[in-house]
């Protein structure tokens, strides 16, 4: 039985994730959270983490596997790229230690016999065999929690979003039915070197930022299902398009491209129509197109109320500067190109995007031995969702989500 005011976590992954995860165990109140070890194959990455965070260097591991098994820890924390999401999850729960993951859960990385760095041109797969080998990804991960009873928490931040959150308070209120939503997360291209390819993310912008309007959307129609029926809505079909506009830029002088994305193998934009079991819809996008800093919303639209929630980009705090210089040292939002002009300087965007709220939960969740507000359940769901989208993009077909594993 874990200790109710103690909770020990050990993280794979020492960069962006790791960094905003470990802000967030920071902001949990009442509990007290002890990092037991931190695995990376960049074992100097790793020191520099924990001098980041007042960590003992003593606890940092370079091998994955061993650090698992052998580690005093209650929660192994995976932030890490996605191709190494289920086999580290699996190794996590046959060793009897709770999950938090981050999203998405999995994706196809190619052929696993060949050593990732070696795989070429991943993106260009059948996209049917993707989703295929995604669905016993899913299936697997799914019996190997079941049968170990440990809990997995998916690191969908959105769910745990202040906005979001007071959403779905205003939409309990006013009793009516959502009818549509609409949902993107958009910038100019991501600083991860993995973003480019997909072997290391199984996806572009499709996988890697829409999951989270996806994700939300997704959680909004079960919650929505759950509270009003005792049953949850679930996605039932998908039509979906993506594409590379970087190609359309190529000959373009620097003076006019200001988009950072610079994709190998793998989209920068798409939208994604989910039709719900109730013949409700939800429009996605995914872009790293996308000018002016982070841009994350999510509009709802019920029989009894309009919602418009504004993740990023929101006129909370607004701060002109004539040039770059005089915020030069100062944070104002997430990938924005400049600092000159007006800005939307974010007073806490990490508390806007949902994080020390939904390390919160998990926390609670493990202490309490209950599933969280965002479960693995939402993980294979929107898993099956976005691969499904990347089917009929390629298909140019509405293409079916099967209930189970099986296409």
């Amino acid at each position: 039985m874990i200790e109710k005011s103690k909770v020990k976590i050990a993280i794979v992954g020492a960069r962006f994730a790791a960094d905003l995860h470990m802000d967030a165990y920071h902001n949990v109140p009442g509990v007290d959270i002890e990092i037991t070890g931190v695995a990376s194959k960049d074992s100097e990455n790793a020191k520099a983490f924990c001098n980041r965070h007042g960590l003992d260097p003593r606890i940092v591991h370079e091998d994955v596997s061993t650090m698992i098994k052998e580690v005093d820890a209650d929660i192994i924390d995976l932030a890490v790229p996605p191709f190494i999401h289920v086999p580290f999850a699996i190794e996590a729960a046959k060793a009897g230690k709770n999950v938090i993951c981050e999203k998405p859960l999995t994706g196809y990385f190619g052929d696993q016999s060949i050593p990732v760095e070696e795989r070429k041109n991943v993106g260009l797969t059948d996209k049917k065999i993707m989703f295929q080998e995604c669905l016993k990804d899913c299936k697997k991960i799914d019996k190997v929690f079941s049968d170990n009873e440990v809990t997995f928490c998916y690191a969908e931040n959105w769910v745990y979003a202040p906005p979001i959150v007071k959403a779905k308070r205003l939409l309990k209120a006013s009793k009516g039915k959502i009818l549509e939503i609409r949902g993107c997360e958009g910038h100019s291209g991501s600083h991860s070197p993995f973003a480019a390819e997909w072997k290391y993310t199984g996806g572009g912008s499709l996988i890697r930022m829409a999951a989270h309007p996806y994700g939300a959307a997704i959680h909004l129609k079960m919650w929505e299902g759950l509270t009003q029926n005792g049953a949850a809505i679930y996605p039932k079909s998908v039509i979906a398009t993506t594409t590379r506009n970087r190609k359309l830029l190529k000959d373009l002088p620097p003076d006019v491209d200001y988009i950072n994305s610079r994709p190998v193998d793998v989209e920068d934009w798409s939208c994604g129509i989910i039709t719900f079991e109730d013949g409700t819809n939800a429009v996605i996008f995914g872009s790293d197109i996308t000018l002016g800093g982070v841009d994350n919303w999510l509009n709802i639209y019920a029989s009894s109320t309009r919602i418009e929630c504004k993740l990023s980009n929101n006129n909370t705090v607004m701060g002109y500067a004539p040039t770059n210089k005089q915020f030069e040292d100062e944070y104002t939002i997430e990938k924005i190109e400049t600092k000159a002009g007006w800005s939307s300087a974010q007073p806490n965007e990490d508390f806007m995007f949902g994080y020390p709220h939904e390390m919160k939960d998990f926390i609670q969740s493990v202490l309490e031995q209950k599933q969280p507000e965002s479960d693995l359940r939402l993980a294979i769901w929107a898993t099956k969702v976005m691969y499904a989208a990347y089917l009929s993009a390629e298909s140019g077909q509405k293409i079916e989500i099967p209930s189970g594993f099986n296409l």
